[in-house]
């Protein structure tokens, strides 16, 4: 596939819809295990909070894969959330989960979304995650947005 450096727009709002309905049913099952009166919860919380982690890690992979095309001349190196995203998904998949350093990319940590320092943990949230989407949509359609 060639770069791209534009998307529809309504290609970029069924990515958006998707990410949104993975999250919410991310916060649903969640919240069902916890209202769940029955079972001994002794262990839910040690157990939803290394699933959040790996769930939201491999969700970063399908929001980067979503638009993996994007032509890096127009996303910039900068540090936006675009980079960000581009990576922290290179971390997961080619360091362990250990941020790496990118020597294209000027991520500084005051200034990114998740604040991650290189050589720290890759290990999303639903609040990290949720923020980090939200900001790669928003620099997604102010450079990549075809109007």
């Amino acid at each position: 596939m060639l770069g791209m450096k534009e998307y529809d727009g309504d290609y970029i709002d069924a990515c958006r819809s998707r990410v949104e309905t993975q999250t919410a049913m991310f916060r649903e099952v969640a919240q069902a295990a916890r209202d769940h009166g029955d079972a001994d919860l002794s262990g839910l919380e040690g157990a939803l909070e290394s699933l959040e982690s790996e769930y939201f890690n491999n969700m970063l992979l399908v929001l980067e894969g979503y638009f993996v095309h994007r032509l890096r001349g127009v996303e910039g190196k900068d540090g936006n959330a675009l980079n960000e995203v581009r990576v922290l998904a290179r971390s997961l998949m080619e360091n362990g989960g250990t941020l790496m350093e990118d020597p294209q990319i000027s991520l500084d940590p005051d200034r990114t979304v998740l604040g991650l320092k290189v050589g720290e943990p890759v290990r999303l949230t639903l609040q990290d995650y949720t923020r980090l989407s939200d900001a790669f949509f928003r620099e997604l359609e102010r450079r990549f947005s075809a109007t």
